[in-house]
């Protein structure tokens, strides 16, 4: 055996380190301390296997030491791969005897391409484990050799078995089911387990006219028909693992369904005969029409036409709403709307129309039309006192009238299932008695007061008797048989009436009646004053009359020089003749009545002149007496007032007013003064020793004064019944003027 010396390139502290990729069980150690010098020498010879070698060492001083020996190979490399993973375990024995080698340098050789360092070792960086593994080991065969190391020297080892890095299979179950999937419906979210590749399962559809995928690796399914939905799994591969075979999830789309709902209210108020319900409804999302028609089970009773329910019979209407359904939806379910029909009401017409003078005995032909029923129209009475009813036909009866009163008919109808019963129909006549009429009643001639006479008058058909009577019982008064003797009891106006009684079958007579009046009665008057008397004598009136009424009036046409009256005494004043008249005013039944006497009055041989007492002009200044005439005249008024006495009686007072500038008062009533005649004497009148004149207005009404203040004469002239006289002057002023 032959060996070979060299020396040995220093080996640095920390020279060992990984180099490439891989896992080894211990890190390179290290060979040589600081501080030494360590020399390898190396011999070539025939040792099996192994490299001799010699290692010297030193310490810098000078001195050293050598060891020789031989470095063994390692053996039963293995290498075994599991697919998916791109990693290789090796394992490999150390060599028995010889030098222990510092570690252990790990090689991969492809099928092709160059070796290359595996487990993380390198020629500087060895691994003491007996075992590591390879990652990330491309896919292909490999073989593997090991090399023990020591120092520079190395031994390598018979190369592993040919090791094949291969893909794994990777594999998708689903681990979702979609839930009742219907067309239109709730998407489904897909969810799959897939391989350890970790790559994310992704989804499509193989149907999408059926379903489609979306979303976040296609996990949305949309069900977008009805029919079979096959939903598509796959998952890529990775460097050790191949794609994984598509999943498929296959399931079916059920058609989706449609409702429908009525959108018309149903009538609450249909009765038999009636329209005018139009339903409606809206359906489903096919667009297919909703069609209505009537259930089978109640088409007896109501009918559809032109979207118009006619209402037939009374019961129940029930109205089927159906919708087809289409490619992705089922028909819809029937859909049902019922409500009632009532009976409808029906009504009674009585189509004839009463009299309005219905009378006893009388007839009436009643006639009267029902409703749809069909059933008769009863007519009937409730009062059969007035009349009685009897039928002649269909709707149809006469009425005979045999009392007064009210007649009250009526008219019914009964109903049927359809048909209500009709509200009872009635209708009145006023029954009244046969009229009659008094005609003819007599009047009298020249009704006056206290007369009288008989009246008569025809009567009517009862025969009963006519009776009189009176509305003015003041003036007339009826008695005697049926009031028929009329006494006459004042005058005025006089009415009779008369009256008939009635029977059964007539009615009473309207009263009658006649109006005239009834004159008061004449009457006279005796009147026979005594004559001849004489002048200054005076008498006391009396008269009678036929009717024994008093309260006479007396008066004289004659002068008041021959003769004056008061009250019923007469003056016989001078000789002459006095011509009296007597008069009874008549009262409310008599008519007035007067009569006339002449009395001669002989002279008188009274020779005494009358005395004359006050002269006054009323709101006169001055000294006169005053005999207050004037009280309640205005203040621009007066009168001339004169007091005058005789023993055989003042006859007359006159009196003559002038003044200074010669006008003279001209006349009675409004005293005015004019160029007149001055010699004209004005009449006072007056009784019981007062003489007055008429109002003098002594200032006129526009304020001019019909009087001066002064200057004013009165000349007073009293004659007595003998024809004496005595006359007076006065002057006087007027206040005021």
């Amino acid at each position: 055996m032959r060996t070979t010396a060299t020396t040995s390139r220093l080996r640095r502290p920390g020279d060992a380190r990984h180099r490439g990729r891989g896992r080894v069980s211990t890190t390179a150690r290290r060979t040589a301390r600081p501080g030494l010098v360590v020399a390898l020498v190396l011999a070539t010879g025939l040792s099996l296997g192994g490299v001799a070698a010699a290692f010297f060492t030193s310490d810098g001083t000078g001195a050293g030491s050598v060891t020789t020996g031989t470095l063994e190979p390692p053996t039963d490399v293995t290498a075994t791969s599991t697919p998916g993973t791109g990693e290789v375990e090796l394992t490999w024995s150390a060599a028995t005897g010889g030098i222990a080698p510092d570690g252990y340098r790990v090689r991969r050789i492809p099928l092709s391409g160059p070796a290359v360092d595996a487990c993380g070792t390198s020629a500087s960086a060895t691994t003491t484990a007996t075992s590591c593994t390879d990652e990330d080991v491309p896919l292909g065969s490999h073989t593997y050799v090991v090399t023990a190391v020591q120092a520079t020297w190395t031994a390598a080892a018979t190369p592993s078995d040919a090791v094949v890095v291969a893909q794994a299979s990777q594999a998708i179950s689903f681990t979702s089911e979609p839930s009742a999937p219907t067309y239109d419906g709730p998407t489904y979210t897909v969810a799959a387990d897939g391989g350890a590749s970790g790559n994310p399962v992704t989804f499509s559809t193989g149907t999408p006219s059926v379903c489609t995928s979306s979303g976040t690796h296609g996990a949305t399914i949309t069900f977008v028909g009805a029919g079979s939905c096959t939903v598509l799994a796959d998952q890529a591969g990775s460097a050790y693992y191949s794609a994984a075979p598509q999943a498929t999830q296959a399931f079916a789309v059920e058609k989706a369904a449609q409702a429908i709902s009525f959108t018309s209210t149903p009538p609450v108020d249909a009765v038999v005969g009636g329209s005018g319900y139009h339903p409606s409804a809206t359906g489903g999302a096919t667009g297919n029409p909703v069609v209505l028609t009537v259930d089978a089970t109640t088409s007896a009773n109501c009918s559809l036409s032109g979207g118009t329910v006619t209402y037939l019979k009374a019961g129940t209407c029930t109205i089927d709403a159906d919708q087809a359904g289409d490619a992705n939806h089922l028909p819809a379910p029937t859909v049902q709307q019922s409500f009632a029909i009532s009976p409808a009401a029906q009504a009674v017409t009585i189509t004839s129309t009463p009299p309005t003078d219905a009378k006893v005995g009388d007839t009436y032909a009643l006639t009267a039309t029902g409703g749809g029923s069909g059933n008769p129209v009863v007519l009937a009475t409730t009062s059969p006192s007035v009349c009685s009813v009897s039928p002649t036909g269909p709707g149809a009866a006469t009425v005979t009238f045999t009392a007064q009163g009210t007649c009250a008919l009526t008219a019914d109808q009964a109903g049927n299932d359809d048909y209500l019963a009709a509200t009872q129909v009635t209708q009145s006549v006023t029954v009244t008695r046969k009229a009659q009429a008094i005609t003819g009643i007599t009047t009298p001639s020249s009704p006056t007061y206290l007369g009288g006479y008989t009246v008569s008058a025809t009567g009517g058909g009862s025969g009963n008797p006519v009776t009189f009577g009176t509305t003015t019982p003041a003036v007339c008064t009826s008695s005697g048989t049926n009031g028929a003797t009329i006494s006459f009891v004042a005058a005025g106006t006089c009415t009779i009436t008369a009256g008939q009684a009635g029977n059964g079958t007539w009615a009473p007579a309207p009263t009658a009646s006649i109006t005239f009046v009834v004159a008061k009665a004449a009457q006279t008057v005796t009147f026979n004053p005594a004559s001849p008397v004489t002048a200054g004598a005076s008498a006391t009136l009396t008269a009678t009359a036929s009717s024994g009424l008093t309260g006479f009036t007396f008066a004289t046409t004659s002068a008041s020089s021959v003769c004056t009256v008061s009250g019923s005494t007469v003056t016989y004043v001078g000789a002459g003749t006095c011509a009296l008249t007597a008069t009874q005013p008549g009262n409310a039944n008599h008519l007035s009545a007067s009569t006339s006497a002449n009395v001669t009055v002989n002279p008188s041989a009274d020779t005494t002149n009358p005395t004359i007492g006050a002269i006054e002009p009323g709101n006169e200044t001055g000294g006169w007496n005053s005999i207050a005439c004037s009280t309640g005249l205005p203040g621009n008024q007066g009168r001339i007032c004169v007091s005058a006495s005789d023993n055989v009686g003042v006859a007359s007072v006159t009196i003559k007013l002038t003044k200074s500038n010669g006008r003279c008062w001209s006349g009675t009533g409004s005293t005015t003064f004019d160029a007149g005649n001055c010699a004209t004497a004005i009449t006072l009148g007056g009784s019981g020793g007062l003489w007055t004149s008429n109002a003098l207005v002594f200032q006129s009404s526009n304020g001019q004064p019909n009087f001066t203040a002064t200057g004013y004469t009165l000349v007073v002239t009293v004659k007595d019944a003998a024809g004496n006289t005595t006359t007076a002057t006065r002057t006087f002023t007027v206040s005021g003027a």
